[in-house]
């Protein structure tokens, strides 16, 4: 199984859009990274992604580029400041490559507690996608694409 891990696309500021959805350029970042992925034939069975805004239309694009048929819904444990070890036991129960989309400073938490690492020195700047994959029961980062 994999797990994709993306920082949502950068947002509109909230004298734009009080709800802080994508911004013009974060939806074309975004944009730009499904279309990339095209290339590696990723596929998610299963798209996550937090209550906020940013975090849904992220999702939404992905989806609709990569994996039109996945389920694709709001988790209620990968806002930003969640603690990471709700949705580890959720996904010690997953066998289907996931996307799960959500904010700093919840994804790089999130990769050292799955990786084992104390401390995590990824930067993951809007529109970030991060591949883990279990091998042998632990994690370990495949790749890191940025936009």
């Amino acid at each position: 199984m994999k797990l994709y891990l993306l920082r949502h696309g950068q947002a509109s500021g909230v004298s734009v859009d009080p709800e802080q959805g994508l911004s013009v350029i974060g939806r074309s970042e975004v944009q730009q990274l499904a279309n990339r992925m095209v290339s590696r034939e990723l596929y998610f069975s299963r798209i996550f992604h937090s209550s906020k805004t940013r975090a849904r239309q992220t999702a939404e694009i992905m989806r609709l580029t990569l994996s039109p048929d996945a389920d694709i819904s709001e988790h209620t444990s990968i806002k930003p400041n969640d603690d990471p070890d709700k949705l580890i036991s959720d996904i010690n129960g997953w066998q289907q490559d996931t996307l799960v989309v959500s904010h700093l400073p919840f994804l790089p938490t999130l990769i050292a507690k799955l990786t084992g690492n104390s401390v995590t020195t990824i930067a993951i700047q809007p529109a970030t996608l991060v591949c883990l994959q279990q091998k042998n029961g632990a994690w370990e980062l495949e790749w890191i694409e940025t936009p």
